[in-house]
């Protein structure tokens, strides 16, 4: 199985891929078989990490820019490196990933012109930290609820997104039920590494590709 991760803003596939090397061992573990992970980063750069390592977005900082070559960008993605199973991300590449999902699961027309591509829908989503973007361009693909299964992991101690916001994406999907996790977290923006989320993403990937196998 192939799953795409999203990093968040101002990270990059390096940072994301360095931060997060336990998730191939719950997916593999969980799932029974070889998993593999890729990590590309974003198509917009962001100012540099504290380190001076190369850091980006997956939205432009110029609002006078279309966000829809974000969706290009992905699509190319999805063609070129794809199929993928699932997709995870990390803050606004939770926000980013959710609405593929969504995009993947409709028609030509209801999608951005630029988003092209032959993909199909995936099987999951696992959003940490993942929230509803509030830019007016992108709210049209909000409108219709998202069915694709997304596990929401959100810190209730997170100083950088609010819950309120990442709720709001919650509110976004067609079925939530025992799929949000609120997490008491270290006072990091990052992606948690307790026993209690490990367990939960245990389950909800055992529970989702089962359903998935048996229809």
């Amino acid at each position: 199985m192939k799953f795409l991760c999203l990093h968040g803003y101002q990270q990059s596939a390096a940072i994301m891929q360095s931060e997060t090397p336990f998730l191939k061992q719950i997916f593999e573990r969980s799932l029974g078989e070889e998993v593999n992970l890729y990590y590309p980063s974003g198509p917009f750069p962001s100012a540099p990490s504290s380190l001076n390592e190369p850091t980006y977005a997956w939205w432009p900082e110029d609002p006078t820019l279309t966000e829809f070559y974000t969706f290009r960008y992905l699509s190319d993605i999805l063609d070129e490196e794809g199929p993928f199973d699932g997709i995870i991300g990390f803050s606004q590449g939770g926000s980013v990933g959710s609405l593929i999902a969504a995009l993947l699961e409709r028609p030509k027309v209801a999608r951005p012109s630029n988003f092209t591509t032959v993909h199909g829908p995936v099987q999951l989503v696992i959003s940490y930290s993942g929230y509803h973007e509030d830019d007016e361009r992108l709210q049209k693909y909000y409108a219709q609820k998202i069915k694709t299964p997304i596990l929401h992991f959100i810190s209730s101690t997170d100083p950088v997104m609010a819950e309120e916001r990442c709720f709001r994406l919650v509110k976004r999907c067609e079925d939530s039920d025992d799929r949000v996790i609120v997490y008491t977290g270290s006072g990091f923006h990052r992606v948690p590494t307790t026993k209690v989320t490990a367990q939960a993403l245990s389950r909800f990937l055992t529970e989702v590709t089962d359903a998935e196998r048996d229809f």
